[in-house]
């Protein structure tokens, strides 16, 4: 048997790293952000803060300075901004491997727009727990966990021709492993939640913002069943 070609050679051999290349610039971004803003200094994450954070006290709590608009886009702006380069980096190792898998299935039209889903139903899970409150949320957390949600039927998906569909809702809380997953990753968002292990969602007291966990992976999960759409089902020719 002759030895390849390096022509050959170059077509045969796959990328080391094969990120879909809105996965790698969400997460090139983020680390642009938090290092600007870190070298910037207090005035300029000071101002960041009450221009992209999201603050529960906006909505119905102690009046806070804010600039008009961002009661709306602090939603999803949130996601921006992180508390350390701890809590940064835990986000861009699930972003980069969740995000993969779905930005794969979708597209990165439905990825971007899913993951501004997950972010925004993590800030109403914080919301709700926390109406009014003075606390002050930052991360990508819940936008991963909406990315998480929403890989479990792509990773647990049947065999479908020469691919795999992505199980459905009601397949989806069937599976056995699907639902060991879930359990597996509940209990790990609780526990940092107690024990800020992956760094701090709140930037002003150090804790876990882990309804925006739950927030993210509820909204990840029902907006990959909406935005997801399936082959109709074909006969086979006889």
């Amino acid at each position: 048997m002759s030895a390849p070609t390096p022509g050959n050679f170059e077509r045969s051999a796959g990328p080391v790293f094969n990120v879909p290349w809105a996965v790698g610039a969400l997460a090139l971004a983020l680390i642009l952000i938090h290092g600007v803003l870190w070298f910037a200094g207090e005035e300029w994450q000071t101002w960041a803060i009450l221009t992209l954070a999201f603050l529960p006290a906006r909505y119905g709590g102690t009046p806070v300075p804010t600039l008009p608009g961002s009661e709306v886009w602090s939603f999803v702006t949130y996601a921006l901004l992180h508390g350390s380069w701890q809590h940064l980096l835990f986000n861009l190792i699930w972003l980069v491997i969740f995000g993969t898998i779905v930005a794969r299935q979708l597209g990165i039209a439905k990825f971007c727009l899913l993951a501004a889903i997950s972010a925004a139903g993590g800030a109403a899970g914080t919301l709700a727990a926390y109406w009014g409150n003075m606390g002050i949320m930052v991360g990508a957390s819940g936008a991963v966990s909406g990315l998480l949600g929403a890989a479990m039927p792509i990773m647990y998906g049947k065999p479908a021709g020469e691919g795999r569909e992505p199980l459905r809702f009601v397949e989806l809380i069937r599976d056995g492993r699907a639902l060991a997953f879930t359990t597996v990753w509940l209990g790990l968002t609780l526990f940092s939640g107690a024990t800020g292990w992956t760094g701090n969602s709140f930037a002003d007291d150090f804790r876990i913002a882990w309804e925006a966990h739950l927030g993210g992976f509820v909204a990840g999960l029902a907006g990959f069943h909406a935005l997801y759409r399936r082959k109709p089902f074909q006969a086979a020719n006889s």
